[in-house]
């Protein structure tokens, strides 16, 4: 007879069993989940959000919860995958929606949801929201055990025509990596429309989301909105499908294998192995698969072996692995219904770099960012960087690994601005450590004659952006910037950690937020450290958005990338603005990512017209290792080193200029301030210019455009300009011999009569 204690324990154990049985059994079919989200870290986080999840992944969409960026609620704000012991990972995403004209502005009154189905096997769900005069129907479909999202949009035009529209769905991720479409480079050397797949990836080692877009025409934003265009005529109804597929790895097979069944493709088998030269194998090996020579898909294999479906036709395939070379390419076709073996026994283990930085005048260690010119980039990005920084504790040391190989080492400290970068070659040797050292010639000190310079607008890791605290801080140093800056998306979550690591090294911190509607970006700053936006983006009118931010303590508001689909005054030309236009920003923003030649002139049109909005600079680096922080900057003067208020008050008060490389040393008359005349007594301006790449030209203009050009030559100059004799402004526009130029604030002119001198 069985003890009554193990006769319980029987029993507790045989419940436990069932119980996690019937979880397993549960998260196997599909389930609607009303309210906050269950996915960790997740953003939608309202009684009104909707989840949905199967045994393979969740989503939601935020129907009570603020989108990013001011889009309409209605959208995916979270995806994550289920991982191996059953448990939800973090969110994955930021955002992934249908927009119906790329990022404009969206004018949007209501957001309705609709449960079509809800049943173990699936799940359906219908969003239905206004687009102005269009409705936008999305139906969001999962079923059980299915790795994949279905959506399908409807648009129906209940107004006039649209031409000229990019419409189709985007996938943002939170982090990771970007594996773009691959697309045919043209003749210029600049990626074409046209595309050798359908399909844009973002992963990491343990995921991946591919967004499969079959209608697509035009990838835009490194792919991560997958568009056609097209028009819409009254009354007419357009139709779009596509797929979000979510994986709990980086191996990317099983996408390949979704687009051979959507397709209904013929298609084969390649497997093999993969070692190194003495035959030991590679554990998590990558094959990546060519296509016409562009990157096609890869597959992560275990224990040295790999496997991979791939549809009909000839392709070129390497072998590699976290650090390790690549092997040799080969060239394979694959037969319908066909399985072939490719092995690879030529990878080899991975390198060492020991670096040293220092300035060559004065032997003092320098921040710098070291990147491969010329070797290996491995084109999956968590296998290996191809962009170093320095690292902040210890001042110009960084220690990295590298693939076996020949390389040129680009080691960058100010970069194109106060030195030009130097060249080391180096082969690195498998199993063997590099100690390379390298000393920067640094030109010029601008700190030292008062002038500080930083990339007003720079994202650390919210929403889309990937760089942590840390990174933006050693990236902004190795760009030889001499204030931190940081302007998230409506967050303020990276403002302590970046505070600690620049008070540590003694350089000012400027706390931004860009404050993010869908009809203009608004860099505001300084902010109190931590504040937090009382408004909503995507409801709130500019009017409550700009007093929002004079709240949080913003000494100045600056408008973003002011003429793009979504700028604030593009969207202020549309009458898309909710509240119209608002005088009481401070700042255009010179943006280095697209064309800036509309907010060039209006500032100057405003200076004509009397009134001082000066300029603001930044790149908008999302990415420190794909992008450059500082490419574009702010030289703003304050005579010492200033603190955040003292900062934005120097750049409220116009004294400053905008640079993508020269330097401007005024003399005699500072920018931003007024310069008396009197009748027939003629003023000069002089100021001591210097370029690392040489000289080219500079340029006095004012209220009717070109004053004055003087050639130049060399590294440095000193101009002399006469200043016209009438009221108005002048300024400079500086070029070398790189067509870098520099951009400055204007000089006001002011003819009084002798008794007021």
């Amino acid at each position: 007879m069985l003890n009554p204690f193990y006769k319980t324990l029987l029993i507790s154990a045989c419940i436990l069993v069932t119980g996690l049985t019937v979880a397993v059994q549960s998260h196997a079919t599909v389930s609607i989940i009303h309210g906050k989200t269950i996915i960790p870290a997740g953003n939608a986080n309202s009684d009104k959000d909707l989840t949905i999840r199967n045994d393979k992944l969740a989503f939601s969409i935020a129907m009570g919860s603020a989108p990013p960026w001011g889009v309409a609620r209605g959208c995916i704000v979270d995806i994550a995958n289920v991982k191996a012991d059953g448990s939800l990972s973090n969110d994955r995403v930021a955002f992934a929606d249908f927009m119906p004209n790329n990022w404009s502005s969206w004018p949007n009154t209501y957001q309705n949801i609709d449960i079509i189905k809800d049943s173990k096997d699936e799940a359906i769900v219908q969003v239905t929201r206004d687009f102005g005069k269009v409705v936008i129907s999305t139906t969001y479909s999962l079923a059980a055990r299915s790795d994949r999202i279905h959506v399908r949009t409807v648009m129906t035009n209940q107004g006039e025509a649209i031409a000229d529209m990019l419409s189709g769905y985007t996938l943002w991720p939170d982090g990771g990596y970007k594996f773009a479409v691959p697309s045919y480079i043209g003749e210029d050397g600049v990626a074409s429309d046209n595309y050798i797949a359908d399909r844009f990836v973002g992963y990491d080692a343990d995921w991946a989301i591919a967004l499969h877009a079959p209608y697509m025409t035009k990838a835009r934003y490194q792919s991560r909105d997958l568009y056609t265009q097209h028009s819409l005529k009254k009354s007419e109804s357009m139709t779009f499908e596509g797929d979000y597929q979510v994986l709990a790895s980086g191996d990317l097979a099983p996408v390949i294998r979704a687009e051979i069944e959507r397709k209904k493709l013929q298609a084969g088998t390649l497997q093999g192995s993969v070692k190194t030269p003495e035959g030991k194998p590679v554990n998590d090996p990558a094959v990546i698969v060519l296509k016409d020579g562009l990157p096609y898909i890869w597959v992560i294999g275990k224990n040295g072996q790999y496997e991979i479906d791939l549809p009909v036709g000839d392709y070129q395939v390497y072998a590699t692995s976290k650090g390790y070379s690549d092997s040799n390419k080969h060239k394979v076709s694959i037969k319908s219904s066909e399985s072939q073996t490719l092995s690879f026994d030529d990878l080899l283990s991975p390198g060492e770099v020991s670096i040293k930085v220092t300035d060559a005048k004065t032997n003092i260690a320098l921040d710098a960012k070291i990147s491969i010119e010329k070797g290996n980039k491995p084109l999956i990005e968590y296998f290996g960087a191809k962009t170093f920084f320095t690292e902040l504790d210890r001042v110009g040391q960084a220690k990295f690994t590298l693939a076996p190989g020949d390389y040129q080492l680009k080691v960058s400290a100010g970069s194109d601005f106060v030195a030009k970068p130097v060249l080391i070659d180096v082969s690195i040797v498998a199993n063997k450590t590099s100690n390379l050292v390298s000393a920067v010639p640094v030109s010029t000190y601008p700190s030292q004659h008062g002038w500080y310079a930083g990339d007003l607008h720079h994202h650390a890791d919210v929403l889309e952006a990937t760089t942590p605290a840390e990174y933006l801080v050693r990236s902004q140093l190795a760009a030889g910037l001499n204030v931190i800056f940081v302007s998230d998306h409506d967050s303020t979550k990276n403002h302590e950690a970046i505070k600690t690591l620049a008070d540590k090294r003694g350089i000012p911190f400027i706390p931004s937020i860009e404050i993010s509607p869908s009809w203009g970006h608004f860099n505001v700053f300084p902010v109190e450290i931590g504040a937090q936006l009382s408004v909503d983006p995507g409801v709130d009118d500019v009017h409550d958005i700009i007093k929002d931010a004079r709240h949080m303590g913003a000494t100045v508001v600056a408008s973003n990338h002011p003429y793009i689909p979504y700028g604030y005054l593009s969207s202020v030309q549309k009458n898309t603005v909710p509240g119209g236009f608002d005088p009481s920003f401070d700042l255009i923003e010179i943006n280095s990512e697209v064309d800036y030649k509309q907010a060039l002139e209006k500032a100057r049109q405003l200076w004509s017209d009397g009134l001082p909005y000066y300029y603001t600079a930044g790149t908008d680096t999302h990415d420190v290792w794909n992008e450059a922080s500082g490419h574009i900057r702010m030289f703003v003067y304050t005579d010492s080193k200033p603190k955040a208020k003292e900062f934005a008050q120097a750049m409220k008060n116009g004294r400053s200029y905008a640079s993508f490389g020269p330097v401007i040393y005024p003399q005699n008359v500072m920018f931003g301030d007024t310069l008396k005349l009197a009748k027939n007594q003629p003023q000069s301006i002089n100021f001591e210019l210097l370029s690392v790449n040489g000289l080219k030209s500079v340029q006095l203009i004012g209220n009717d455009g070109l004053i004055s050009e003087q050639t130049l030559s060399g590294d440095k100059a000193s101009v002399v300009f006469e200043v016209p004799q009438k009221s108005g402004w002048v300024s400079l526009v500086v070029e070398d011999s790189k067509e870098h130029k520099a951009y400055s604030n204007p000089i006001w002119l002011k003819m009084v009569d002798k008794t007021q001198f």
